[in-house]
């Protein structure tokens, strides 16, 4: 399932250019004013790593950058997803409660809702990164390292993730699928709290059941989905 909202920032919103941590605050800020942050906060659905089981995508809008920071001015658009129904329509109960939303110390008026619960028709579809996809691995010393589409292990990674998180939300076997990077990708290089991330964004092929495209379209491809990485628009 997916929501979009639309914002609207009067008198801007001026927040570092690697926002994704104050932008996961803001949603869990939300479901926090209906009582149901523990869950996703907390616990997620477990299948050897902890799935919070949603996605969000970058913020959308007219903006400036200066200084590091990104001031967005006027309309600005949030799309959020979940392969959990509830976590959507508890989302969208916080927002018609409360039509706000808060970055930090700014409280911006939550203008329109829309909600959709995509259908891939399809074996086989063409997605774009709107986020960058992350595959990464920790060794013994806990440092990380990063991967992008050009190295061998990149797809098995991506992959894998996919099938854990299946499991862990629906209990079920996931179904085959076959991802294939398309054209040039283009690494991208954020912060989220401290921590520094590599992610790529580009094209993918992905091919497999309508059931499997349609639960990575709302859970997002790769790693670090509920940080706001992954998130994936149809192209065809």
């Amino acid at each position: 399932m997916q929501l979009r909202i639309t914002m609207q920032a009067q008198n801007g919103l001026d927040i570092p250019l690697s926002y994704n941590h104050q932008v996961q605050s803001a949603i869990y800020a939300k479901l926090r004013e209906v009582g149901e942050s523990d869950f996703w906060h907390d616990s997620g659905y477990v299948n050897g790593k902890v799935f919070k089981s949603f996605v969000f995508g970058s913020l959308c809008g007219k903006y400036t950058v200066q200084d590091k920071r990104i001031n967005f001015r006027d309309e600005i658009t949030l799309e959020i997803r979940s392969p959990i129904p509830a976590f959507c329509d508890t989302l969208q109960r916080s927002f018609e409660l409360s039509p706000r939303i808060k970055f930090v110390q700014t409280v911006l008026d939550v203008t329109d809702i829309q909600t959709g619960n995509l259908h891939i028709n399809t074996d086989s579809a063409v997605f774009t990164a709107q986020s960058p996809v992350i595959a990464y691995s920790t060794d013994e010393n806990k440092r990380r390292y990063f991967f992008g589409p050009e190295d061998d292990v990149f797809i098995g990674m991506v992959t894998k993730n996919y099938e854990h998180k299946y499991l862990a939300v629906t209990g079920q076997n996931p179904d085959e699928i076959l991802i294939e990077p398309l054209g040039r990708h283009r690494r991208v290089a954020t912060y989220f709290k401290q921590s520094r991330l590599l992610g790529w964004k580009g094209d993918y092929r992905i091919s497999g059941s309508s059931k499997a495209l349609e639960f990575i379209y709302n859970t997002g491809l790769g790693s670090k989905n509920s940080q706001g990485f992954g998130l994936l628009q149809q192209k065809n």
